[in-house]
C-alpha cells in the first residue's frame, strides 16, 4: 500500500489521525484500545470512523489471524462487499454485492457510514460516491475500502498511515481545479489563485 509519488506541498499531505480526547459515550470502559493494539499487533482504532465498539467485533469475528484470506480481495469477497455479476450467455444481467448477515460486514459499513462528517482522505471519498452513487452504494463501497485497509495492516502488522493517500488527495485536487476551471470557461469567467 506505499505509494512510490512523493508529495512535497504541505497543504495536500493529509494530518495524522489525532487519539479522540474523551471517548465515546458508546465506548465500554476500561483500556480497551489498548488491549486491542496488543490482540491485533497494531492499533486499528487508528483508521478512520473505526471505533473500540467496531474493533471488539473484529476481535470476537475474525481473531487476529487472517491467513485464511490470503489477499485483501479474498477477504472483502467474503464479507459479500465485492460486486457480484450474474452473467447470462456472456451478458451481465445485474451488478450488485451479495446479501450477507456477516457481523464483520454490518460493523464495517456502519463504521463506513459514520464516515461523513470526517475530514480525512477517506471522508472525502465517502462524500463524493455519496454525491455520485447514493447513500447505500457509497456505504458499501466505503465498507469494501476499510475492509481492504483492515487486512493489510493485520497481514503484514504495520501501523495505519494517512499520509499515504496524500498522492490520491493531490490527484483529486487537480481533478477539481479541471473541472471548476472549465465550468467558469463556459460562463465567460477565468479562475485566479488568491495570493497568500
Amino acid at each position: 500500500m506505499r505509494l512510490s509519488t512523493e508529495v512535497t506541498d504541505p497543504h495536500l499531505l493529509a494530518r495524522p489521525s489525532k487519539p479522540r480526547k474523551k471517548p465515546s459515550k458508546n465506548e465500554p470502559p476500561g483500556p480497551w484500545r489498548e488491549e486491542l493494539s496488543r490482540f491485533f499487533g497494531v492499533d486499528l482504532t487508528a483508521i478512520p470512523s473505526i471505533s473500540v465498539l467496531t474493533g471488539i467485533t473484529l476481535m470476537t469475528e475474525l481473531g487476529n489471524d487472517l491467513g485464511a484470506f490470503k489477499t485483501a480481495h479474498h477477504f472483502s469477497s467474503w464479507l459479500c462487499l465485492c460486486p457480484d455479476n450474474e452473467t447470462s450467455a456472456s451478458k451481465v444481467l445485474r451488478r450488485a454485492t451479495r446479501r450477507s448477515q456477516n457481523r464483520v460486514r454490518q460493523a464495517l459499513r456502519m463504521a463506513a457510514s459514520s464516515l461523513h462528517h470526517d475530514k480525512s482522505y477517506l471522508g472525502d471519498k465517502y462524500r463524493r460516491l455519496r454525491a455520485k452513487l447514493g447513500a447505500p452504494k457509497a456505504i458499501t463501497a466505503m465498507a469494501h475500502q476499510l475492509a481492504r485497509i483492515i487486512w493489510h495492516l493485520i497481514a503484514h502488522r504495520v501501523p495505519f498511515d494517512l499520509t499515504i493517500f496524500a498522492a490520491y488527495e493531490k490527484v483529486n485536487q487537480t481533478r477539481r481545479l479541471k473541472r471548476l476551471s472549465s465550468a467558469a470557461r463556459q460562463m465567460g469567467y477565468q479562475l485566479t489563485p488568491i495570493a497568500t
